[in-house]
């Protein structure tokens, strides 16, 4: 009987004993399953962190080739250079206004070289605060056409030089010409830190 009741343990398991494999095999799942989803996270975050980078990189490649080919003329009431700050509500905010020599923009009603353009800031359909960008035909009299640039950011930033100082505020029909150079700085949130992206640019027909 004893010899019999041996093997009988041998050839099966213990209530004990699968419920120890049973924790063991959820722990490993889990495990498993965290991994994963940590790894995923990381390639989303990569992602998103590539995607922002590209946005801003397009952003002030643009902006340095529009305020290098600003156009303002006094005699000339449809042509302006304007830049000023404002208020945000929680964030910092400024807006540029030029006229300024660029490609057509399909869509936006500009068939001439020369083209309004504004960059401003405000509180995106999200409600957090985002760069848009307007254009318009500025010899036509009709309503501008906007895109949103970049959204969910910390505040963007126009400073002006006037050959021995930078201001942040600029209106060429008071100082009577352009800047001497023109810097646009974007405020982005990356993780715990605001970072700044800035480039800056001369406008060739001063």
């Amino acid at each position: 009987m004893n010899s019999g009741e041996t093997m009988t343990r041998r050839g099966g398991f213990t209530l004990i004993e699968v419920l120890v494999a049973l924790a063991i095999g959820s722990a490993i799942i889990v495990a498993l399953y965290a991994t994963f989803f940590s790894v995923l996270k990381a390639r989303t975050d990569a992602v998103g962190g590539l995607e922002r980078a590209r946005e801003v990189a397009g952003f002030l490649d643009t902006f340095s080739r529009e305020a290098a080919s600003a156009f303002f003329k006094e005699s000339n009431a449809r042509t302006m250079f304007a830049g000023e700050r404002s208020a945000g509500g929680g964030f910092e905010a400024a807006s540029l206004s030029m006229t300024a020599f660029a490609p057509t923009v399909r869509g936006a009603g500009v068939k001439g070289d020369l083209v309004g353009v504004r960059y401003l800031t405000a509180y995106g359909e999200d409600g957090k605060p985002a760069l848009y960008k307007e254009t318009w035909n500025p010899y036509v009299l009709e309503s501008a056409f906007r895109i949103e640039v970049i959204e969910d950011i910390e505040g963007v930033e126009f400073s002006f030089y006037n050959g021995t100082k930078w201001a942040k505020v600029w209106d060429a029909r008071l100082e009577k010409r352009l800047p001497t150079a023109i810097k646009a700085a974007l405020l982005i949130r990356e993780g715990r830190e605001i970072r700044r992206y800035s480039a800056i640019a001369r406008p060739v027909m001063k």
